[in-house]
């Protein structure tokens, strides 16, 4: 979920203040100057180091960061107040409250934005898990942990037990209302792929495969070009479902799934460029 990070009205306008600062300093100047104040021109180099100020607090606001309207107090007192062979007059002034105003609308347009946050494969997943919450809430305990023995069975590669295991956790899917379709083409296809893996044989066409409308309940949805293999696709979803499942539904088994998170988190890593496309 996203922060709405954006800054207030009242703050968002406070870029005014930096020309508003800077030039009327300038301004007072060449008033005093004009009847004659030997000391005139510090009233402009106030308005642009205080004016400097005011952008990096503006800066310092923001959702993201300007380095450059940061240092401007730095570059003020450089110019204006540490002795330099850099003349301090109106010419000058003038240039320099030009350009921090030009920083100042930058900021207010560029950076006002927060800085996008990336998902990592586990939120993703954790997202995942919340959206199957109607799905999980028929799902028993008992059942749970034979879909979760499934799983990690197939995981350590021992395709006889899960395969067993699937046709298990399958029997008593048929008791439970609503009946959870996405869940029984999961262990459908987990079961045979499994037993295509014990008996040393490779199925191109796998007899199993999601519905239509099991969509809603998959962790990885594609648009028809994206797919470059089907089987595939099923299979990472049919995993991906399974762990959900399990960890959300067997306690007993909770813990070992956690150990074996990044097996999952990798399945969909597979997949991270599509998914953010």
């Amino acid at each position: 979920m996203k922060t709405n990070t954006t800054t207030s009205k009242p703050k968002s306008r406070l870029w005014i203040a930096v020309p508003a600062v800077s030039f009327g300093g300038i301004g007072i100047e060449l008033l005093l100057s004009s009847v004659g104040f030997p000391y005139a021109v510090w009233a402009g180099i106030a308005g642009c180091v205080v004016a400097s100020f005011i952008l990096f607090y503006q800066a310092y606001l923001k959702p993201r960061r300007d380095i450059v309207s940061l240092f401007v107090p730095l570059y003020a007192i450089l110019i204006f107040i540490v002795p330099n062979e850099i003349s301090s007059g109106v010419i000058v002034q003038t240039f320099y409250a030009a350009t921090i105003t030009l920083l100042a609308v930058r900021l207010e347009k560029l950076f006002n934005a927060p800085k996008p946050q990336k998902r990592t494969m586990k939120q993703m997943l954790n997202d995942y898990i919340v959206r199957l919450k109607p799905l999980l809430a028929v799902i028993d305990e008992e059942t749970g942990h034979l879909v979760a023995q499934a799983l990690l069975t197939y995981k350590f590669g021992l395709y006889g037990n899960a395969a067993e295991k699937s046709a298990e956790a399958l029997a008593r899917l048929k008791s439970i209302t609503p009946h959870p379709g996405a869940l029984e083409s999961a262990l459908l296809i987990l079961r045979e792929r499994a037993g295509d893996l014990a008996d040393s044989r490779v199925t191109a066409s796998p007899e199993h495969t999601f519905a239509e409308a099991d969509y809603d309940n998959l962790a990885v949805r594609l648009r028809p070009d994206q797919i470059e293999d089907p089987a595939t696709l099923d299979l990472d979803n049919a995993l991906v479902l399974l762990y959900a499942v399990g960890i959300e539904t067997s306690p007993d088994d909770e813990q070992a799934l956690e150990e074996h998170q990044r097996f999952v988190t990798q399945i969909l890593e597979s997949y991270k460029e599509k998914l953010t496309a």
